[in-house]
């Protein structure tokens, strides 16, 4: 089952930074991360998608997102859920990301 969690601070209503991930989780109870947008910043821009279900070897940022507060990220990532968990799982199975 995939769920999707966010982080805001300092506070959901007025967040100034903001992260929105859609993971899923093992019966042992560790997280594995399928994708998250988020507003940390990097060279080429802010509000940003990272996209861990991507193959191993690929570009996994994505600064070309039609999202500009949490609650878009959220929306884009709960839309998009069967097709990242799928492709994660795909290239990756129950497990990590490897990034070897």
């Amino acid at each position: 089952m995939f769920q999707i969690g966010a982080r805001a601070d300092p506070s959901t209503n007025n967040p100034e930074s903001f992260a929105a991930i859609l993971f899923f989780e093992l019966a042992d109870g560790s997280r594995i991360e399928v994708a998250k947008v988020d507003n940390a910043e990097h060279d080429e821009g802010e509000i940003h998608l990272d996209r861990f279900y991507r193959e191993t070897g690929a570009d996994i940022k994505d600064f070309e997102v039609p999202i500009s507060n949490l609650w878009e990220a959220e929306d884009h990532l709960n839309e998009h859920a069967r097709t990242y968990g799928q492709t994660y799982l795909k290239n990756h199975g129950k497990g990590l990301r490897d990034e070897g």
